[in-house]
């Protein structure tokens, strides 16, 4: 009787403690796992930081034309315009950059998401839709930059003479299988082309919008000549151009899909 009951007691510390053990045991696996999931935590977290390092941040319309500006080197004098018009103000504006001591063309892009002057993804027409074409190039002569213009003399003459408000009259024009709306202001000729077998009236509708809108903005003076050329038909921007001469040189707005967006962006030059 004696040796059993030595023997109930030792069993029973030897159960206590395996028990014990089994408890550490666990208890270091789960600490175990939970600092393996902390480390993978870590590692998202690493990764998050290292991913927003490569992001561009979103820059104003001011810093990113001070940014075009940097890019350029010609001996042209450089003017941009001070605002680009974006179809959302949750879109962003990028540039594409090329200059040439005689010449230098800057392509305004509307992209999903920052993207850096000159950036690769420019090129990806999923990423980024043109705007429009800044351009500005020297001559040799006066007279060949006012000829690169495109002004048109003697365009408020004619017959079938259309109101176009604000006293000015457009004059009618065909040929070649387009027909053409065409009018002056101040040093500028200004006209709306569009096919022979369109309606006439959306011509006149384009080109009544363009004087109410240069009744409260103005295009860039011209010394001496300027011309704004328009195409009636929608996302025609091959055909959209606005040209203007500061002496020698010739500065342009141009391939841009929406007229009235070309005559903001060109409104929008320092004065």
């Amino acid at each position: 009787m004696n040796l059993k009951w030595m023997i109930i007691p030792a069993v029973f510390s030897v159960v206590l403690l395996a028990s014990c053990v089994s408890d550490t045991s666990d208890k270091t696996n789960s600490y175990g796992s939970s600092n393996n999931n902390y480390g993978k935590t870590m590692d998202k977290a690493e990764t998050k930081s290292k991913d927003d390092t490569s992001q561009v941040d979103a820059l104003p319309q001011k810093d990113v034309l001070a940014t075009v500006q940097s890019k350029l080197d010609s001996n042209v004098v450089v003017i941009l315009p001070t605002s680009i018009p974006l179809s959302s103000d949750k879109h962003y504006l990028s540039a594409a950059t090329t200059s040439t001591d005689n010449k230098y063309d800057v392509v305004f892009y509307e992209t999903k998401q920052p993207t850096s002057v000159n950036s690769p993804d420019l090129k990806d027409t999923s990423k980024a839709t043109p705007i429009a074409t800044v351009s500005g190039q020297n001559y040799e002569t006066e007279e060949e930059a006012g000829e690169a213009t495109g002004h048109l003399n003697n365009v408020n003459t004619g017959v079938n003479g259309v109101d176009l408000g604000s006293g000015i009259t457009g004059y009618s024009d065909a040929g070649a299988g387009s027909t053409f709306l065409n009018w002056a202001e101040g040093r500028y000729s200004l006209g709306v082309r569009n096919t022979t077998s369109a309606d006439p009236e959306v011509s006149i509708d384009l080109a009544k919008k363009v004087v109410a809108k240069l009744e409260k903005e103005t295009l860039p003076i011209p010394h001496q000549l300027g011309a704004v050329k328009l195409e009636a038909e929608p996302n025609r921007a091959d055909g959209n151009s606005i040209r203007w001469q500061n002496q020698k040189t010739v500065y342009s707005v141009s391939q841009f899909a929406d007229p009235l967006d070309g005559v903001s962006i060109a409104t929008s030059y320092e004065k």
